[in-house]
């Protein structure tokens, strides 16, 4: 194949029978992992479908609540990820106290004013 000056462990690898394809094969297995780790990160919309869908599940076991839709949107001017106001639909909106206690949370959580925050009823 190739002579290398050093005795190094790589080097007899390389020297070694088939040591060039064991090297090609390990190349091909390590670009073929980073593009199947590539396909879950950094996908924004399904960060977002999964913390709406667990904030409507925290939000619905709340007492009075009843069942709940909840959609977040987020700050399109912020470098990072951060809530800019959420919408929850849920059977319980007639309930001053329930609409106060969901404020209250999703205030708490996303850090955001309770003027970013909407409650109506869910249309069933």
């Amino acid at each position: 194949m190739f002579k290398l000056k050093s005795d190094s462990p790589f080097a007899e690898f390389l020297r070694s029978t088939g040591g060039g394809i064991k090297l090609w094969g390990l190349i091909i297995i390590g670009v073929a992992l980073i593009i199947i780790g590539s396909f879950g990160a950094g996908n924004k919309d399904s960060d977002a479908l999964s913390t709406e869908e667990r904030t409507a599940q925290m939000c619905s076991l709340m007492e009075g609540v009843g069942e709940c839709r909840v959609m977040i949107t987020y700050d399109p001017d912020s470098r990072e990820e951060r809530v800019y106001a959420v919408l929850v639909l849920c059977e319980g909106a007639d309930s001053a106290s329930v609409r106060e206690r969901i404020t209250s949370s999703l205030s708490s959580v996303y850090g955001i004013g309770s003027h970013r925050i909407e409650i109506q009823k869910l249309n069933r």
